[in-house]
């Protein structure tokens, strides 16, 4: 199988897995509180990565540095696992994906912010276009009432803290192996959820039907998703990977109809295509420079 097949398969992996996480994350928050839910989701995902971190165990090197950015990174998950139970409370997991998709954006603009990264012209332009599909999206009830934004913040919220996450390992991804630092943010994020009487008590309460859609919703995330996506860049430019995940939502979109027989307004799915027009726009031009070598 050649290096281009393998970067598709993995990449295709990453969209599924991003597109179908937030529908057992929304079914799991129908019957169990979100705290307890955040806890499960981080157990599963914990255990998923546990294999490959501990035959990386001996790459790494121990710091105040390494130790710090983890404990942020863990602090980071944790805001952008809380943001999502609040969005998907209040709309629906397509809309969730979509608006999540600006991830790639703060990513950079974040870089740019700490890291000096050059930052084009082109992205700029890409922020102007993803708020104009904001705006486009609350088209059909438009009101600038804090309360009527609320899903919409707490999106964002989820995708910033998932694009800090990403500047925060950039910063040590060359002195610790990534699934090692994985399994490390989890386990720290775990013993501070457990701190929470609330947490404790309704982990008890769970039944095994909850702990299946825990399951799911944390293999299809951070493990099926986050990790293929991972894999994926060994093979493939950013361009490619990031242009195949953008047509997660797609996903989300199905399911969501299948499962809760829902689907987003005409608005919301026009605002949504503009902003992923915005973000496909940024990575085209490396994808044509790919293409002509």
């Amino acid at each position: 199988m050649s290096d281009q097949i393998k970067g598709l398969c993995f990449a295709l992996l990453a969209m599924l897995g991003g597109g179908l996480y937030a529908i057992p994350y929304r079914l799991s928050l129908e019957t169990v509180p979100p705290m307890t839910v955040i806890w499960g989701v981080f157990l599963w995902a914990f255990l998923f990565s546990l294999p490959g971190a501990w035959f990386a165990r001996r790459q790494k090197i121990i710091s105040w540095k390494i130790a710090g950015i983890t404990l942020v990174t863990s602090l980071a998950g944790l805001l952008g696992n809380y943001a999502i139970c609040q969005a998907l409370s209040l709309a629906s997991p397509t809309l969730l994906v979509l608006v999540s998709r600006i991830e790639i954006i703060i990513a950079i603009l974040l870089s740019w912010m700490f890291f000096r990264e050059f930052v084009s012209i082109r992205i700029w332009v890409a922020v102007v276009v993803i708020f104009v599909g904001i705006i486009v999206m609350k088209m059909d009830s438009l009101s600038f009432e804090l309360k009527d934004w609320s899903s919409f913040f707490w999106a964002l919220t989820s995708a910033f803290s998932f694009a800090l996450m990403q500047v925060l390992a950039k910063r040590i991804i060359n002195e610790i192996n990534p699934q090692v630092l994985n399994a490390s943010r989890l386990a720290i994020a775990l013993v501070i959820l457990w701190g929470l009487a609330e947490v404790r008590s309704g982990i008890v309460d769970l039944q095994s039907s909850e702990w299946k859609w825990l399951a799911l919703a944390a293999f299809c995330g951070p493990f099926l998703g986050r990790v293929s996506y991972t894999y994926a860049l060994r093979y493939l430019t950013i361009s490619k990977a990031v242009i195949i995940g953008s047509f997660s939502p797609v996903t989300t979109l199905l399911f969501e109809l299948i499962v809760f027989g829902t689907i987003i307004s005409n608005y919301e799915a026009l605002g949504g295509t503009i902003m992923l027009a915005g973000i496909l726009w940024v990575f085209i031009p490396g994808l044509r420079q790919n293409a002509s070598k």
